[in-house]
Parts: structure tokens; sequence; C-alpha cells
């Protein structure tokens, strides 16, 4: 985020953690904007207080769904927006609905939402959902084993090898995967890679761009560049000028 924002996160822990990234609370003490990164899943933000702009829409009581994501959005808030939210693991919504899981449920976050208050905080937000954190799995097979799937891509497993390395079809598995993610197994793949640039190059400001295309597995610098900046909104050149002026 920005020094606009103060962000808490808190990562759960048990079996809800195969669909759940992180729950996260938000405060501004200042007017300002930042970009919320692409990952290629989706989010639940309850606004507590103040004006929030997501990608230029207005964010209204008592939740808002935030639709899957496939390029950086901007986000701008008034001094004195307090926020807080759950973003979910690439198609983990669609998996926790699949399985009618409370915590999902019109009704529950319904609840939740009405349970903020304006002294609202991190640890009263978790307190919120431990309920639905701790409820138990229910096991299905189709969705254990693309959730297996999407975890080798994002953790950059060359596709070809994590279909490989499925006991379902590969055809079967994409299906899957593009119904409950909202894009293809391809597109998410990119994601990670872009994203895996961004830590390079916040890992090391030196490294040439020619160089990160080929330890990140780009064709060539342009295509670096391209899909930089198309799923970041920003050039790979840009954003290590902004992270390290």
């Amino acid at each position: 985020m920005n020094n606009n924002l103060l962000l808490e996160l808190y990562s759960p822990t048990g079996d809800i953690a195969n669909y759940i990234q992180a729950i996260w609370f938000a405060n501004a003490p200042f007017s300002g904007e930042s970009w919320l990164p692409c990952d290629g899943a989706t989010g639940v933000i309850f606004l507590i207080s103040g004006q929030l702009e997501l990608a230029g829409i207005r964010l209204q009581l008592p939740y808002f769904m935030q639709t899957i994501s496939t390029q950086s959005k901007k986000v701008t808030f008034t001094s004195g927006t307090v926020f807080c939210g759950i973003r979910f693991k690439p198609a983990g919504l669609a998996h926790l609905q699949k399985v009618n899981h409370a915590l999902v449920a019109p009704a529950t976050l319904t609840k939740i939402a009405q349970g903020l208050d304006q002294d609202a905080n991190l640890d009263s937000f978790i307190d919120l959902l431990s309920t639905y954190l701790n409820a138990p799995k229910k096991p299905h097979h189709t969705i254990e084993q693309t959730q297996q799937l999407i975890h080798n891509i994002i953790n950059l497993t060359p596709l070809n090898t994590a279909y490989d390395n499925s006991p379902k079809g590969k055809r079967q598995l994409e299906r899957y995967v593009k119904n409950t993610c909202g894009i293809t197994a391809k597109h998410l793949a990119r994601i990670y890679r872009v994203r895996q640039a961004k830590q390079f190059i916040k890992a090391d400001p030196q490294l040439s761009l020619a160089q990160l295309a080929l330890e990140c597995g780009f064709t060539d610098q342009s295509h670096l560049n391209n899909e930089f900046n198309a799923i970041l909104r920003i050039t790979p050149a840009r954003y290590r000028k902004l992270i390290h002026k």
C-alpha cells in the first residue's frame, strides 16, 4: 500500500488456509490512493467508515465482492476511512461456494458486516470470522486436485509438468480451472510469472531488464515489458524507479 494507509494482515491456518490467503484490516489517516496488486484471485471488502473507491467504483454497504483480479486496480480513500476484508486464493471463493461453506453465504457476510463498528480492529474482525474459519473441511476430490494444480502454477511449476503430476486429465482440469478461477490456467501462470519478476526487481534493483526477462522465463525484454505493463499497469523500468528512488 502506501504511507497514507495502515494495513494489517493475518494469514489463517488449518483447512481454511487452502482457500484464503489473508484477512486484512486497513485504516487511512489521510486521503490518498494506492494500487492493489494483481493476483488472479477474488475478495470481499467491508467498509466501516469513510469513502472508498475501487477502480472508480464507490463501495457500498454492507459489503463488496471483488471480481477476479487480472490487472492491478487503483483504490482511493478519504481521510478516516476504515475497511477490512478477506482475500481468497485463486479459485478459493468458488471452491467454498461449491461446498456451501457458511463463510461465503450472503447471510453470513451481511452478519459480519453488521458486527463491525467504529471501534473495530483486526482482532475483533478475526473474532467475528473465527466460527467460520474453524468450520470442518468438506472433502471434494476434484476441488483438491484443482487446488494442487493451482498451487503448482502459483509456485511457477511449468504447466505441462503441473498437468502431468495430476491424476485427472489435462482437458478436465483446464475446464475446471477456467470455471473456478474465471481465467485459464495459462493466464494464471502469466500473472504469477509477472509477480515473480516484480519480486526480483524489489530484491535486486541492479539486475538488468534483459537478465530479468531471462531469469523469469520471458522470451525477451520486450515480452517482459508487455506482460508486466498489461498485468501490473506499469512498466518494469518505471516500477524499479518508484521503489528504489
